[in-house]
């Protein structure tokens, strides 16, 4: 029972600690995040790990003794092949042998190949049965790390949703930061503000930094369709604390 749970604690660990050598890498050596596509990479990559990596390193884990360069050729080999099947499902397609050289599949080789470190460290604590409780303490930071980065990215690029009444057309005015007044609620993990048939709409929060989805309501509150605003202005308060956006809606 404590080897079933150890495995899969080992394979757990594992693709987590590719997608932690794929954000590093991006952070470290490009300065930047995954952005908007920060959920997208669990749905990229998690398909080829279950159905490529895992079936090939389980059997491994149970064949106490592989040889070398067996492992060799499926750490090398299995991280190719699941790199090049990301760019499938992605759309973009791996035709022709160069393309592996390119900075994105390199990118996802090394995701694969830190995955198949790991599980190959794991299998080797499993065969000695030497430091598990390193590992299981590796894995609690190794777990937590690229979803604490994903899950920060996804809240930093959701956007503030901006509810519009149907028959509502005129000027919009938001006033930011005023005291006294409510915060912006959250609603399904979204800041919405709900725009009064006034126009004028005021809170205690200062004006988010994240873009804003503009949608249409009918009397009830219910979604009728996003639209499209090109301009938003911002002035100050006569208060420094206070903002004011405001837009125009047709």
């Amino acid at each position: 029972m404590k080897q079933k749970l150890f495995y899969v604690l080992v394979a757990v660990t594992s693709y987590f600690a590719g997608v932690l050598a794929y954000l590093s890498y991006l952070i470290i050596v490009y300065d930047q995040g995954m952005g908007s596509d920060a959920s997208k990479l669990i749905h990229w990559t998690l398909p080829p790990y279950l159905f490529l990596i895992l079936p090939f390193y389980t059997l491994m884990f149970r064949w106490r003794r592989p040889a070398i360069w067996l492992r060799i050729v499926l750490f090398i080999g299995l991280s190719i092949i699941a790199a090049a099947s990301v760019f499938f499902m992605i759309g973009f397609g791996i035709w022709r042998l160069r393309d592996l050289f390119i900075p994105e599949a390199m990118l996802f080789m090394l995701l694969f190949a830190s995955s198949s470190a790991v599980f190959i460290i794991g299998s080797l604590i499993s065969t000695k049965k030497k430091g598990y409780l390193p590992f299981i303490l590796a894995s609690i930071v190794i777990i937590y790390l690229p979803n604490h980065i994903i899950a920060a990215a996804v809240e930093q690029n959701r956007p503030v949703i901006h509810q519009i009444p149907q028959d509502f057309h005129g000027t919009v005015s938001i006033y930011y930061g005023e005291e006294g007044s409510p915060p912006i609620p959250r609603i399904k993990g979204y800041e919405v503000i709900k725009i009064p048939i006034s126009g004028i709409y005021h809170t205690s929060s200062s004006r988010p930094s994240r873009g804003i989805k503009h949608m249409l309501v009918d009397e009830h509150g219910a979604d009728i369709q996003p639209i499209s605003i090109p301009g938003e202005m911002s002035k100050s308060g006569d208060k420094p604390a206070i903002s004011i956006s405001s837009y125009e809606v047709p």
